[in-house]
């Protein structure tokens, strides 16, 4: 639920009719405060997203896209889909990064796709190592007509989100979800690469 504090309440709309004369106030007022309530709501920093399993997450947004996710422990830096030429074939994968920010060791990485109604694994790094303080992975290649990537021909906005499951030696595991926004733009300029 967003927080609308920050947006005037109808009252303040109703008493600003005696500062200005009758004939300019009724409609400048009612457009202003149907522009100003609109925005307000519709503001909200937050969106549900459906996973698998029936259950929703609520990511943070951030401009276009989603916040990065993170704790005390880790940062996902990076989720991100690559178009990618292997013996002539084009296919897609997903590369992402984790930058921890304590020193800590982290015992398996394990990524799921889980914006359909089942989780598709995509990563399980059962030895990371770090390489300057980031984890790196790239998931393995997939066919755009794959049900992993046959979103991509969806002509609309889609969002993805991931599960993170990080678990260290002593036995603690992290889990964060990670979304990730692809646009139209974004998802045609894969497709023409891909289907080339």
């Amino acid at each position: 639920m967003s927080d609308n504090s920050h947006c005037p309440s109808g009252a303040l709309w109703l008493n600003m009719s005696g500062m200005v004369s009758t004939r300019f106030t009724i409609f400048p007022a009612l457009l202003l405060a149907a522009l100003w309530s609109s925005g307000c709501a519709t503001s909200s920093p937050q969106s549900s997203i459906g996973i698998a399993g029936g259950g929703s997450v609520s990511l943070e947004r951030s401009g276009a896209g989603f916040k990065r996710a993170e704790n005390n422990r880790v940062r996902i830096s990076d989720a991100s889909l690559q178009a990618v030429n292997f013996d002539g074939n084009y296919y897609v994968r997903w590369t992402f990064a984790i930058l921890p920010k304590q020193a800590s060791e982290m015992a398996n990485i394990r990524i799921e796709d889980v914006t359909g109604s089942s989780p598709l694994p995509l990563v399980n790094d059962v030895a990371p190592r770090q390489d300057g303080g980031i984890w790196k992975e790239t998931a393995g290649l997939m066919e755009i007509s794959s049900a992993g990537a046959n979103w991509l021909a969806d002509p609309r906005d889609t969002a993805r989100v991931f599960k993170f499951t990080i678990s260290e030696p002593n036995g603690q595991s992290d889990v964060l979800y990670q979304g990730v926004l692809q646009s139209r733009a974004t998802k045609e300029a894969i497709r023409r690469m891909v289907n080339r």
